[in-house]
């Protein structure tokens, strides 16, 4: 029998509403009527003072229950929940802890007084999922904080720490967090009491704090910043124009755009992506992870070192590995960087630096590896080299040690073939920068076996990374998908749309970086080695041509100042007429025909070309589940959030007119480049 997730009790003269609804208390239909019932309770009892919510377990209220999502709404709904609460006769005291965010957070707002330890944290991340607070929480927190404070927050939909509200009237008290929060709660309340101070300060019966001089632009610098997200700027809209409303009205209005942006494909698709990062790292392993403290990195180049950086951050402990001490002293460096920056912009004290650094072992002596859990290799991509190191490896590492390579291309299988051991062998393929980007591809080889995988999961998860399992291919899945990326917007520039169009129409669309961008930043030489690992196709007579050509004339992007955009003083790109005329006269030479783009050509080609090779992806077994490439784009490739993915969009578009789209391109441009797919995931 399940027990009631909202219990009550009374201590002296305060009742208590007890939540307990594991794992984070959050908003179900269940508790939502435990608090109406509560409040209505203990206004009933004559001798209840004053009334204090609480909860269980390690958090207040985390939020809305992930579990109604997408079903219908049941009363009591949490607007008619936080009015009740204000309404109470008797003033009701929210004790905080943990995160309180969302609709928690919102609970909070309606009461009459908040406590809370220094450590909670707060916030109102709805923005995060299309949305805008549904509960009063645009009316509520600018009444109190101010209309920009509480701009701020709830546009960023960013988690704050309650000491950042110390001597505002968000708190009416903050306990040290060592202390024990129920009996400071209870202390708080009786002091009121005893000293008759126990009012109903309603919020809602206040009148906004507006402290924003131009809301034409605060709204407009929101906009931008939000780079086509709809929420921001609507809730940004919704504090400007409930300035003068009641809260009555304006809960109103609120209700009305947050439900216009539920019923929205942008808050359809970053729901989706939220649950598609909760099943990501889903796998049928029955396996244990292996404890992993020591880590060795080697290749101390820029991969190395961002990785690196990574596991000290993350408090492992690190040993990294170079041929020779110049360019082992050059990835310490690089590391001490990484940190000197985090220390700059606040992210860390020079304590905690001095912390992670400490536990850097620097070194040029293989036999320092031979205590490591995990060895990662990081060298450049080159078999020969890989697979002589995987056979150094097996006579200094420990048997149970699971050696990974970052490759982001080469197989896996033949890399595990120079080991005694390939079942210790996986891949673990970090993006770049490695300190920073959140993907982590973990690669299942051939004779991977499960506790290496697993292990390789649980490792991505303290680094706080995401991570997706994928087979072994020619670049896995993300870079297996941007190589087919990546040959349709070469083949439109033989084609007859130019660089900036079309990096600008992607960027327009969403896109975090057009492409030519990307290759530029990241080295057009890079690019160029790893495809030349493979057979170019010869049906494709255009395939990559373009990057060819600027590696042919030494254009490798930033580096050398110049690629597929020429380079200022400030590192500023600028279009190069020069790339648009070498690359016409490339097209001349290959019979290449050459027409007008529009962006929507440009946007819909390379949409359906990524759509395509996730469905063949799919069909090989590569990834797990369609919801893995989304995982992989949003995460490892700048795809907009809130389009949710390729094969989001691919629901979106439906089978009919992709079939009728794939044909037509199949037709046009070749059936082995545009070969037939299956549908099968969309029905």
């Amino acid at each position: 029998m399940n027990m009631a997730p909202v219990t009550f009790e009374v201590d002296n003269n305060i009742g208590i509403i007890n939540i307990d609804y594991p794992p984070v208390n959050a908003l179900s239909q269940r508790v939502r009527q435990g608090l109406v019932e509560g409040v209505e309770k203990f206004e009933q009892d004559k001798s209840i003072k004053a009334i204090v919510i609480r909860c269980a377990t390690k958090t207040f209220i985390a939020g809305a229950d992930i579990k109604e999502f997408g079903q219908t709404p049941l009363e009591p709904y949490l607007p008619d929940v936080v009015n009740r609460i204000e309404a109470s006769s008797k003033p009701v005291i929210a004790s905080l802890f943990g995160t309180s965010l969302g609709g928690g957070f919102e609970v909070a707002l309606a009461c009459h007084y908040r406590v809370a330890l220094a450590s909670t944290k707060i916030g109102l991340p709805e923005v995060n999922l299309g949305l805008i607070p549904g509960a009063g929480g645009t009316q509520r927190l600018p009444r109190i904080i101010g209309s920009k404070r509480a701009l701020d927050m709830i546009t960023s939909g960013k988690h704050y720490s309650v000491e950042a509200f110390s001597g505002s009237d968000l708190f009416d008290s903050i306990f040290e967090s060592n202390e024990n929060l129920n009996r400071a709660t209870l202390q708080f309340v009786n002091q009121l009491i005893g000293c008759g101070q126990q009012k109903t300060i309603r919020v809602g019966e206040m009148l906004v704090k507006d402290d924003i001089e131009d809301w034409q632009q605060a709204i407009a610098k929101i906009a931008k910043k939000a780079r086509g997200k709809d929420a921001p700027v609507v809730a940004a809209k919704v504090i400007m124009n409930s300035r003068d409303l009641t809260i009555h009205d304006g809960m109103a209005l609120e209700r009305k755009k947050f439900i216009k942006l539920r019923d929205s494909e942008q808050s359809a698709a970053l729901r989706f992506a939220f649950g598609a990062e909760r099943v990501a790292t889903k796998t049928e392993y029955t396996a244990r992870p292996l404890i992993v403290n020591k880590v060795g990195i080697i290749g101390g180049g820029t991969m190395g070192a961002g990785i690196a950086t990574a596991f000290l951050s993350n408090g492992f402990q690190v040993t990294l590995l170079e041929q020779n001490q110049p360019a082992l002293d050059s990835g310490k460096k690089q590391i001490e960087n990484h940190f000197a920056v985090n220390l700059n912009r606040g992210r860390m004290s020079q304590n905690q630096v001095d912390g992670y650094l400490a536990n850097l072992n620097p070194s040029i002596d293989y036999q320092q590896l031979a205590e490591s859990d995990l060895v990662i290799e990081a060298v450049f991509e080159n078999m020969a080299v890989k697979k002589a190191i995987f056979s150094q490896l097996k006579t200094i590492c420990k048997k149970e040690c699971i050696l990974a390579t970052n490759t982001s291309y080469l197989n896996i299988d033949e890399i595990a073939s120079a080991t005694d051991r390939p079942e210790q062998v996986i891949g673990m393929h970090f993006f770049s920068p490695a300190n920073i980007m959140k993907l982590l591809e973990v690669v299942r080889a051939k004779n991977s076996s499960d506790q290496a995988l697993v292990t390789a999961i649980a490792v991505a998860k303290k680094l706080k990374k995401v991570s997706v399992l994928v087979g072994v291919c020619f670049g896995f899945a993300g870079n297996r998908m941007y190589t087919r990326y990546g040959r349709e917007v070469q083949q439109m520039l033989l084609e007859g749309a130019k660089v900036s169009q079309i990096d600008k129409a992607l960027t327009d669309w969403g896109m975090a970086m057009g492409p030519f961008a990307v290759a530029d930043m990241s080295g057009i030489d890079i690019g160029y080695h790893a495809r030349s690992t493979q057979t170019f196709p010869a049906f494709d007579r255009g395939y990559f041509k373009a990057s060819e050509l600027m590696f042919e004339q030494g254009r490798y992007g930033r580096k050398t100042g110049s690629g597929y955009y020429q380079y200022d003083d400030h590192g500023h790109p600028v279009a190069d007429p020069a790339v648009d005329k070498a690359i016409r006269e490339q097209a001349v030479q290959l019979e290449i025909a050459q027409h007008q783009f529009t962006d929507e050509d440009i946007v819909k080609r390379v949409l359906y070309a990524l759509i395509s090779e996730g469905l063949q992806l799919l069909k090989d077994g590569i990834v797990q589940r369609a919801s893995d490439i989304d995982v992989i784009w949003l995460h490892g490739y700048g795809f907009p959030r809130y389009k949710g993915g390729p094969m989001f969009q691919a629901k979106q578009i439906g089978k009919q007119l992709l079939k009728k789209t794939f044909q037509q391109y199949s037709e046009e441009f070749g059936a082995k480049i545009w070969p037939s797919v299956e549908f099968s995931f969309l029905d």
